[in-house]
């Protein structure tokens, strides 16, 4: 059988395709995902996307150098449900992970199981150390999410934007590969921290 680490038993992470931007194009102008999309920066957040500007967040997804954007998939019906993205930037010791899921599958446990499947491939097959990621303060959906899969906050960016004219900081959330293992050993699955 061939070696495919990007799949869980509901969902599957491949790469994008160009027949992907309608779908694409739909999910990230739900009213949810408003701020909360992770697409490039010089994106609008909240404001609706043009089919042109979604045509230009694949196009600079494909260019990534230092990163890749994964389309998630249901592994029975292909049909797509959101993106995930690794990002080294600077240090491939502590890349950055983001989990999007349309709005219209959330609760159906397809995001816990790409970042099991993005946080365990990238401790086994990387030199990582540290996985981390960006929530915005007023996001508790996302806060509750990280910790349940044992991110910790560990970093703040005070007065990083406005939402309904309040200031809100970004926290920084990040998991180490002691307490991964930890967390895996304690679920019973040692064979995955390996």
């Amino acid at each position: 059988m061939a070696y495919f680490p990007f799949h869980g038993e509901q969902i599957r992470l491949r790469t994008f395709e160009v027949e992907d931007i309608s779908t694409l194009h739909a999910y990230l102008n739900h009213p949810e995902l408003a701020g909360r999309r992770y697409i490039p920066w010089g994106f609008p957040g909240d404001f609706p996307l043009s089919k042109r500007q979604v045509e230009a967040i694949y196009n600079k997804w494909n260019e990534e150098k230092k990163g890749i954007h994964l389309a998630i998939v249901l592994r029975g019906t292909l049909e797509l449900v959101g993106h995930a993205e690794c990002d080294w930037g600077w240090d491939p010791h502590c890349p950055q992970i983001a989990v999007v899921i349309d709005p219209t599958h959330q609760g159906k446990g397809y995001g816990s199981e790409v970042v099991q499947t993005l946080v365990g491939y990238l401790f086994k097959n990387t030199p990582a150390h540290n996985i981390n990621g960006w929530l915005a303060e007023w996001n508790q959906a996302a806060r509750g999410f990280a910790a349940t899969h044992g991110f910790k906050e560990s970093g703040r960016w005070r007065r990083e934007g406005i939402r309904d004219g309040k200031s809100y900081d970004g926290i920084l959330v990040d998991i180490l590969r002691p307490e991964w293992v930890e967390r895996a050993e304690v679920r019973g699955g040692v064979e995955d921290a390996d």
